[in-house]
């Protein structure tokens, strides 16, 4: 039985912290949706939003599934475990670059109404997430095991 490489083993742990605080959030989506729903006061704009964030949930909850199954994945060397690593770090560094660019150009989903900018916390939110993937992604690359030419000399 081969060790498992330091890559494969940090991009496990940040998958399995990542799909862990997803998870939480999508959870906490819930319980603010029944919460608002049996009668707790809030501003019509944040059940605009609420309502937004209650559609995409089912894809959260996937998201937050997939990381933890390819975290476990790589703590048991399967096969299988870079290729769906390498693709939820990637969706979720393109997602956090985008949220980025979104909320430095003004459509910030965290500014409160009528704010002249960014929210610190949207930003700082959204920066954790895109490195934390990042990272993710480094982290498989040096996993990677290395080319060898046809005469078996590492290339």
């Amino acid at each position: 039985m081969t060790t498992n490489h330091p890559g494969r083993i940090v991009a496990g742990l940040l998958l399995l912290a990542g799909g862990f605080v997803v998870a939480v959030t999508a959870l906490a989506i819930a319980m603010a949706k029944v919460l608002v729903d049996g009668g707790i006061p809030v501003g019509g704009a944040d059940v605009r939003l609420l309502n937004d964030l209650v559609a995409v949930l089912p894809f959260v909850v996937v998201f937050a599934v997939i990381n933890v199954a390819a975290a476990i994945g790589l703590f048991a060397e399967r096969d299988w475990a870079p290729s769906i690593a390498a693709a939820a770090a990637t969706v979720a560094t393109i997602g956090g670059v985008i949220g980025l660019v979104l909320v430095v150009v003004g459509r910030d989903p965290f500014a409160r109404i009528g704010s002249t900018g960014p929210s610190t916390d949207g930003v700082e939110i959204l920066v954790a997430f895109t490195v934390v993937y990042a990272v993710v992604l480094m982290a498989l690359a040096a996993a990677r095991p290395r080319a060898t030419s046809i005469t078996g000399a590492a290339a």
